[in-house]
C-alpha cells in the first residue's frame, strides 16, 4: 500500500437526512445518514465492506489498497442545514444575493450555478476568517 489517495466526497441534503457520494466513477461508494456525521461514518463502513468483498489481491487499483482519504465538499443546502446557525436573510444580505433565492438553495428547490456557488463559498470563507479573528 502506497501513499494515501485523496478522493472528493460530495455531501447532499435531503428531506430526511444526508447522502454522500464519491465523485470518482471508479469508486462506487455512497452512504446515507440522519446527520452528516452519521453519513460520513457510513461511508467509511461502506468502504470497509467493499474492501472485504473482494478476494485477496483482487481489489481494483482505484481503491488504492484501501488507503483513501475523503475530502468532503458540501452542496449549498447541506452546508446551510448542517450548521443551523445561519439566518438565511442575514446571510443572503452579507453574501449580496437574494434572500428568497438562498432559501430556495437551502430547501433544494433551486441549484446555484458555478458563479453563484463561488460567490457563496467566498462569502462563507470570509465569514470564517472573521470568526477566527474573534477573541473573547
Amino acid at each position: 500500500m502506497g501513499s494515501v489517495k485523496k478522493v472528493t466526497a460530495v455531501i447532499e441534503a435531503s428531506k430526511t437526512g444526508f447522502g454522500i457520494y464519491v465523485e470518482d466513477d471508479s469508486l462506487p461508494l455512497t452512504s446515507y445518514g440522519d446527520t452528516i456525521d452519521a453519513a460520513k461514518k457510513d461511508l467509511h463502513e461502506v468502504l470497509s465492506d467493499m474492501i472485504k468483498a473482494y478476494p485477496k489481491g483482487k481489489l481494483p487499483a482505484a481503491y488504492n489498497g484501501g488507503a483513501l482519504e475523503f475530502v468532503y465538499r458540501y452542496d449549498i443546502a447541506s452546508i446551510l442545514t448542517h450548521f443551523g446557525v445561519f439566518d438565511t436573510s442575514a446571510l443572503a444580505k452579507r453574501l449580496g444575493i437574494n434572500a428568497s433565492l438562498l432559501r430556495q438553495y437551502k430547501g433544494g428547490l433551486a441549484k446555484a450555478g458555478p458563479k453563484q456557488r463561488q460567490k457563496i463559498e467566498a462569502g462563507l470563507h470570509e465569514l470564517g476568517r472573521e470568526l477566527l479573528a474573534v477573541r473573547l
